[in-house]
């Protein structure tokens, strides 16, 4: 697919696939759209089928030099007007929920449905010192101590974060092989440090009862590191009325990845149960 010239100030990489009703997968932070490659393209067979690289990543280009989520929300709402989709169903992973967060608080009637993916919706949901707007120290002092490629892969190969210690030790080769696929069109420095501005000073948390849709709060029982997604995830499905909790059972922050049948039924359920896909 060619990128598009987007009225949001953003030259964005893009893929569209299958028909039916749409869904727009949003990555985690820094990410590109190949991360969904491996395991998420099977739902194309059921559904219309968009990702894209966000704005910094991979082949998408901003024209600014500040980034927002508020700003990559509507780079989403300009894309479905690129593609004509009155509306679409957003599933975001981690920031990538922040994101389809934003779209749905800012453009409800462009949002069928909201799958928020072990994600938050800002520093105030956060537990400890990462509750307060800004960059955390810890992020900062390791991109200084460890370099943007050995952090990246440290938090894909070494820790608890995106893979379970059972899963990396049965599976090294997959799981080096996601990184491998992830880094290659991860975001570089300049963009990344724009990236995680974006995602630490965006705050939703006080506008969740703005949010109208039917929505989906997807998390691992695992994802209780540093970041604690399950102590947001008790937070979303608090405060946006009539939200649901899915909670699946020995899986971390990537469990796209490493139970990926099973989270392509319950994305497939979700959206048939809120859309109508055959």
């Amino acid at each position: 697919m060619p990128n598009v010239k987007l009225p949001t100030g953003v030259d964005l990489y893009y893929e569209s696939h299958g028909q039916g009703e749409p869904l727009i997968l949003v990555p985690s932070t820094a990410y590109s759209c190949e991360v969904w490659k491996p395991s998420q393209m099977p739902l194309a067979q059921s559904l219309h089928l968009v990702i894209h690289d966000p704005r910094g990543c991979g082949r998408s280009v901003a024209r600014q030099n500040v980034y927002t989520i508020e700003q990559m929300g509507a780079d989403i709402v300009a894309l479905m007007d690129h593609l004509k989709i009155p509306s679409a169903h957003l599933l975001g992973h981690s920031m990538g929920g922040r994101i389809a967060l934003a779209a749905a608080q800012n453009f409800p009637g462009r949002v069928k449905s909201l799958i928020m993916a072990a994600s938050g919706s800002g520093p105030a949901s956060r537990p400890g010192s990462d509750c307060i707007t800004g960059l955390p120290h810890r992020l900062v002092y390791e991109l200084a101590h460890m370099g943007l490629e050995k952090m990246i892969r440290y938090e894909v190969c070494e820790s608890d974060t995106f893979f379970t210690k059972d899963y990396r030790d049965r599976h090294p080769d997959k799981v080096e092989e996601f990184f491998r696929l992830a880094w290659a069109t991860h975001a570089r420095l300049s963009e990344f440090v724009h990236i995680v501005i974006a995602r630490h000073n965006f705050e939703g948390t006080h506008r969740l009862s703005d949010v109208r849709v039917p929505t989906l709060v997807v998390i691992g029982d695992h994802d209780t590191g540093r970041s604690n997604h399950l102590a947001q995830a008790e937070v979303l499905v608090k405060r946006i009325p009539g939200a649901e909790l899915k909670v699946l059972k020995g899986q971390s922050h990537g469990f796209f990845w490493q139970a990926a049948e099973e989270t392509n039924a319950l994305i497939l359920d979700w959206v048939k149960n809120h859309g109508g896909a055959k």
